[in-house]
């Protein structure tokens, strides 16, 4: 067979690859200058209305504004270590929209610490509210992408019956996805509960949610795999 120009193309391109390396390493340098004028201690973990749940010395924090730059090594590299490296030529320009829309969002995440110290103290309480709305609105985006991805070891719902078979594969793929959506849509309605009444019940919550759905997609993905589920 002909291998095409695209074909040969890196699933991740090149120019989105250099602008966000290029955001990573201003990240990087805007942490680096600042750390100085950092207390010792560091907030390590909030709660949603914004108190700080645990503390850790501020070096810790180095891993943390480091960890871009390996994630994005990291989604350049999967697609053509993978033994089914074909199935990301298929969902390219999904594979490209996933890694710049979570890469902006984790850069976003690093800065966090900063914005506590020194961001306006009336906006504050609100961004881990804000974190956890995105992270369930970006679930839900997910989860209507998620019947698009082709069979591989990286990506996706990997059960072990759904690796060996292309239907199962496709059935679980889409049962993820409304999984993914239901979850996400859980989880905000989860944060505008807790924020309307006073509760703190949205982790609890979230992690129901989290481990009810996966439990549910492998049982359904051998289900249909030994033929249970029609």
């Amino acid at each position: 067979m002909k291998t095409t120009k695209i074909d040969r193309q890196p699933v991740l391109g090149w120019k989105l690859f250099w602008v966000l390396l290029g955001l990573s390493v201003l990240s990087l340098a805007g942490h680096l200058a600042l750390y100085p004028a950092l207390p010792d201690q560091v907030p390590r973990q909030w709660a949603l209305d914004g108190s700080v749940n645990s503390w850790w010395g501020k070096q810790q924090c180095l891993w943390r504004w480091l960890s871009p730059l390996a994630l994005l090594v990291l989604f350049k590299v999967l697609p053509a270590v993978d033994p089914r490296s074909d199935s990301y030529r298929k969902i390219r320009r999904l594979w490209n929209g996933f890694t710049g829309c979570f890469m902006v969002l984790y850069l976003a995440f690093t800065w966090m610490t900063e914005l506590y110290f020194w961001g306006p103290q009336a906006v504050w309480q609100f961004v881990p509210m804000l974190v956890v709305l995105a992270i369930g609105g970006g679930m839900i985006a997910l989860g209507n992408y998620m019947p698009r991805i082709r069979q591989n070891y990286t990506m996706g719902a990997k059960t072990p019956w759904a690796l060996a078979s292309e239907h199962c594969w496709q059935r679980t793929q889409r049962m993820c996805g409304i999984v993914f959506v239901v979850d996400g849509a859980g989880m905000i309605l989860a944060v505008l509960a807790d924020a309307l009444l006073g509760t703190s019940l949205w982790a609890p919550a979230a992690v129901a949610l989290l481990l009810g759905g996966l439990a549910w997609v492998y049982l359904y993905s051998w289900l249909v795999y030994t033929g249970k589920m029609k």
